[in-house]
């Protein structure tokens, strides 16, 4: 038996409070010596008794206290004890208090007798139940300073009396943490394998985005995701030369594609390894969209998404796209045919891909439907289930053992309820895995590997050749490649299981189960309910565009992209729904009358000018609809007009004249070619002073008339003078040079 400590290290803030087994989370040092008074505790969860003491912000100069003391027992090796192996256990203290906390002792037991069933692990681990253990080594921690982690590790050499010749089974595992006066249990569990046999499992991780409001995923964010140590990179590389069947978000096949060759060289490498690897594959919703909330919004099916032509180039597409050809030398599986190949820009070169094109990737099944965890019960089922539209069978549906009505017992991979057909995951070894997949710490992480290992070994037993299904569920947080391909490791590499294809797992006969109704959020459905809304006034105002998608396209995409389940449990999630509401209404708005100003009509026929508004980047087909109020005004009643984008575009309409003068209101509204009214009515003041017309030419007449006349009577005059103004003109010239030339004299 060998046991050792490492110094105290800086303790990672901020901390999730532990909710597990394996972490025990306790109260601060000076709410302990309070405890004292009650005795010895021996208490399992953490959950059930801590009290977090809030620390002193203005006190603390380092890193954010969580203001608790958690306990952390975590076997090594998946909990997984084979014949003749050593058992190596870690313990690890972490004081997110502002006191130092004194010398603690810790002693590990271990049961003689394996757990009967997974219920009984399921109570031991939530501390229901009681287990003898027998005490087979010990080791302590110094004092842990304010806001420190300490670890030490205790390891029980194979050929120990307490390890030696055990059957296969779960065996309890205690920790007891001894500070001062009083005691804190952490459970766990080793578990020692059989031999014989291994069940069929499959497992299923999902490749998804963080939570984005856009419709798909800008170049610069897709850079950093697939680049090195980028989330999209973590997961491909944490399931590469694995046989889990991937359920791919094909928004990223779409983010990627739809850049052509103006794509990240980053992410279009990302797009071949995914291409490269044989795993099997299905499509979740567009972005992940939220499943329950639409079906309990009452929509009559699950949203498609819509057209992303607005948002590519025809410049991107005007090359191929070159790439490089992945390394399958070293590779010891072999490469398949590519399952989600790029748009072929070879052949059509400047055309723009079918959206098919830019979501296609090849499935394992027609059709599978992963509801977010909780929320996969019967009433989502049911309304999902029937076959509809273009589907030739019914979609399955990923549901969760928890909502299947049982004692605890596993349930078989491939049932049906009534006329829906599921595949269930197990919840049980879902939620460790998980919880693992989530956690950096490697010491901390293999608390619940050992839970899921022990988890396993008895859905095994009770399945026998009967397939089952675990999942890595979806994460908001983004995850470290080493987290979760240790999830995935300790699910694929357990001893007691092998894999199995994911079309093998499908071709079952179904198991009779009963489901249950999930949760239900109604902050979701009511959202989802109000962008759908809002997205049918949007088709309808679209309908002013050539190709109304290119409005209604994005947005359905971005509901999707908000609806999707990234964005559970996250606060901000009610502001980004109100903005994506926000922007739709701004979209509506674009188009519209600009207020007219008054104007004077002073003959009897002329134009009225009307000014449109138009802040879409696409030109918009309208019907300017004129109606005056008053019969001394005609008016052209419908003008058509093609409004420029990005601009304010003058429309002339006709107006006559006729009887009267006065002042007159015209009505004017725009509408769409389907006769849908765009923006708000307005009304144009229209004075007018139609003889004004005749009086001005009169003037006019008069005016021209007598300067003809005055023009004619001068000229008449100049030339009856003609004649003697010349000879009196010669003789005062005369007269004048004389005088001149008797001057110089």
């Amino acid at each position: 038996m060998t046991d050792t400590v490492s110094p105290p290290r800086a303790a990672r803030r901020p901390r999730r409070p532990a909710a597990r087994s394996g972490i025990l989370t306790t109260m601060s040092a000076a709410a302990l010596s309070i405890v004292t008074l009650c005795g010895t505790l021996l208490l399992t969860p953490a959950s059930a008794w801590s009290a977090p003491v809030e620390p002193d912000p203005e006190t603390s100069d380092g890193p954010m206290l969580s203001g608790e003391v958690s306990y952390t027992m975590a076997p090594a090796g998946n909990g997984i004890l084979d014949d003749g192996d050593a058992l190596t256990v870690s313990f690890v203290v972490d004081n997110g208090t502002l006191e130092a906390l004194d010398a603690v002792d810790v002693s590990l037991g271990l049961a003689d007798d394996a757990l009967a069933s997974r219920t009984s692990l399921s109570s031991w681990l939530e501390g229901d139940s009681a287990a003898r253990t027998e005490e087979i080594g010990t080791t302590s921690f110094g004092a842990t300073l304010s806001g420190a982690e300490q670890t030490a590790r205790l390891t029980i050499d194979g050929d120990d009396d307490a390890l030696a010749g055990r059957a296969p089974g779960v065996y309890p595992l205690a920790a007891t943490f001894a500070v001062g006066d009083d005691t804190i249990e952490v459970r766990s569990a080793v578990t020692v394998p059989d031999d014989d046999g291994a069940t069929p499992l499959t497992v299923v991780v999902p490749i998804t985005a963080p939570a984005i409001d856009t419709a798909t995923l800008t170049a610069a964010q897709l850079e950093e995701l697939t680049g090195e140590g980028g989330s999209l990179a973590s997961q491909l590389d944490a399931v590469a030369g694995t046989p889990v069947v991937l359920a791919i978000d094909p928004a990223i096949l779409a983010s990627i594609r739809l850049l052509g060759t103006s794509a990240p060289e980053s992410a279009l490498e990302w797009l071949a390894e995914l291409d490269s690897l044989p795993n099997a594959r299905f499509a979740l919703q567009y972005g992940d969209a939220d499943i329950a909330a639409q079906v309990e919004a009452g929509f009559d099916a699950l949203l498609q998404p819509g057209s992303l032509t607005a948002l590519m180039r025809e410049a991107d597409f005007s090359s191929p796209v070159v790439l490089d050809e992945p390394d399958t030398a070293a590779s010891a599986t072999p490469t398949p045919t590519p399952s989600a190949t790029p748009p072929d820009v070879d052949e059509q070169a400047g055309r723009l891909p079918a959206l098919e094109d830019l979501l296609g990737m090849d499935t394992a099944a027609s059709d599978v439907l992963w509801p977010a965890t909780g929320t996969g019960g019967a009433t989502v089922a049911d309304a999902v289930s029937p076959v509809s539209g273009e589907q030739e069978e019914a979609p399955l549906i990923l549901t969760e053992s928890d909502l299947v009505t049982g004692t605890g017992a596993t349930v078989p991979a491939r049932a049906s309820a009534t006329d829906t057909q599921l595949l269930v995951y197990d919840s049980d070894i879902s939620r460790e895995l998980h919880a693992a997949s989530i956690e950096d710490d490697t010491t901390l992480r293999a608390a619940p590997l050992a839970a899921a290992s022990a988890y396993l070994h008895f859905a095994a037993d009770d399945a026998g050749d009967a397939p089952l299904l675990v999942t890595v569920d979806r994460s908001s947080d983004e995850r470290s490649r080493l987290a979760l391909r240790a999830a995935v490791l300790a699910a694929t590499q357990a001893p007691s299981t092998t894999a199995t294809t994911f079309a093998g797992l499908i071709a079952q006969d179904p198991t009779p189960v009963q489901l249950l109704d999930g949760v239900p959020d109604e902050e979701r459905a009511y959202a989802a309910a109000d962008m759908h809304g809002d997205e049918e006034a949007l088709a309808q105002f679209a309908t002013v565009l050539d190709d109304p998608q290119l409005l209604t396209g994005p947005n359905r995409d971005e509901i999707l992209q908000v609806l999707g389940n990234a964005w559970r449990g996250d606060d901000t999630w009610p502001a980004v729904v109100a903005s994506q509401r926000e922007g739709t209404r701004e979209t509506i708005d674009a188009v519209g009358l600009l207020p007219p100003s008054t104007i004077q009509l002073l003959g009897s026929s002329s134009t009225l000018p009307v000014w449109v508004r138009n802040d879409l980047p696409y030109p918009v087909n309208l019907t300017l609809y004129a109606q005056p109020e008053d019969l001394r005004l005609d008016v052209e009643n419908t003008v058509t007009v093609v409004a420029s984008p990005a601009s304010n575009t003058r429309i002339e309409v006709p107006v006559q004249a006729r009887i009267g003068n006065g002042e007159v209101d015209v009505a004017l509204e725009i509408r769409s070619p389907a006769g849908v009214q765009i923006g708000s009515a307005e009304r144009a003041e229209v004075y007018v002073r139609a003889e004004w017309e005749g009086i001005g030419i009169t003037v006019l007449a008069v005016l021209v008339g007598g300067l003809l006349v005055i023009g004619l009577v001068r000229t008449i005059r100049h030339r009856r003078r003609g004649q003697p103004d010349d000879e009196t003109a010669g003789d005062d010239t005369d007269a004048t040079g004389e005088e001149e030339a008797e001057d110089d004299r």
